[in-house]
């Protein structure tokens, strides 16, 4: 009986220290997206960099229990959603356009905008990041 109750309340000890699935997998997110973010620094309009933005933000919304990952859940779907502009800015600036002063402008403004999302999405990264134990990624 004492073994028992001795081994009942060891396990119960061991499993307290272990991590909770909703961390792991958040943790996980974290690790895709701080992927995504330096594909698209290298190419704003990469299908496969927008693809795993797309693939991280439905499993931060469908996931069971991942919301309530607080704050870090918060910070990366913020990530997400910087780096979703990211792909959008850059699917607009990668369109032939005319050689015009308007269509120059938006150019610029565009490229502008994905220079200040990337950053946006760093400090949301680094944040997450500080929330689940792990260094800064960018």
């Amino acid at each position: 009986m004492r073994v028992a109750l001795l081994s009942l309340l060891g396990l119960l000890v061991a499993s307290g220290c272990l991590p909770s699935p909703q961390q792991a997998q958040t943790r996980d997110l974290l690790d895709q997206l701080t992927r995504a973010r330096a594909t698209l620094r290298q190419d704003p309009a990469l299908a496969d960099g927008c693809a795993a933005v797309g693939d991280a933000e439905t499993r931060l919304y469908g996931e069971p229990g991942l919301v309530d990952v607080q704050p870090a859940w918060t910070e990366l779907a913020d990530v997400a959603h910087a780096l979703q502009a990211v792909c959008g800015q850059g699917a607009l600036a990668a369109q032939p356009g005319l050689d015009s002063p308007a269509s120059r402008a938006a150019q610029q403004r565009w490229q502008q905008g994905i220079q200040r999302e990337l950053g946006v999405a760093c400090d949301h990264l680094r944040a997450a990041a500080a929330d689940l134990g792990r260094g800064a990624p960018c």
